[in-house]
C-alpha cells in the first residue's frame, strides 16, 4: 500500500495545479517545485523545503492568515482541522517535500509546531 500521498495527493495535487494554473498539464511535482523557489541566492535546505511546505498546506487548508500562524495553535482545536483536512495537509507535505509519516507520528501532532518539526526532521533525514 502507497503513503497517503500516493493514495490522496496526486489527484489532489492536479487539481489544485488546475486551479492555480489551468495551462498546466497536471504534472503536480513539477508545478510545485517551481512554485516554492525563492529569488534568493542560497539554496534552501530540504528541512526548510519541508516546513516552508508544511506551512502553506496548513495555510491553505485552515484559511489562516500568515500573519496570525503561530507554533503554538493547536491542529484541531485553535486550526479546526478534522481528519480529512489533516491529511490533505499530510498528502501535500509527503508530495512536495518527498518524506512520509506513520499514522502514529500523524496522531502525535498537537500544534503547529509539532507539524512543522516533523515536516523538516523527516526531510532532514531523508
Amino acid at each position: 500500500m502507497g503513503s497517503i500521498a500516493d493514495l490522496l495527493g496526486d489527484q489532489l495535487r492536479a487539481g489544485l495545479a488546475q486551479l492555480v494554473d489551468p495551462d498546466a498539464d497536471g504534472d503536480a511535482p513539477e508545478a510545485a517545485e517551481a512554485s516554492s523557489v525563492g529569488s534568493s541566492s542560497a539554496s534552501p535546505t530540504a528541512a526548510e523545503r519541508a516546513r516552508e511546505a508544511a506551512m502553506e498546506a496548513v495555510l491553505d487548508e485552515a484559511d489562516l492568515e500568515p500573519a496570525h500562524a503561530r507554533t503554538e495553535l493547536t491542529l484541531r482545536g485553535d486550526l479546526d482541522m478534522d481528519d480529512v483536512s489533516l491529511y490533505a495537509v499530510v498528502a501535500r507535505v509527503e508530495r512536495e517535500a518527498k518524506v512520509g509519516f506513520s499514522d502514529a507520528q500523524i496522531e502525535g501532532w498537537q500544534t503547529l509546531g509539532d507539524l512543522l518539526d516533523a515536516a523538516a526532521t523527516a526531510a532532514s533525514q531523508s
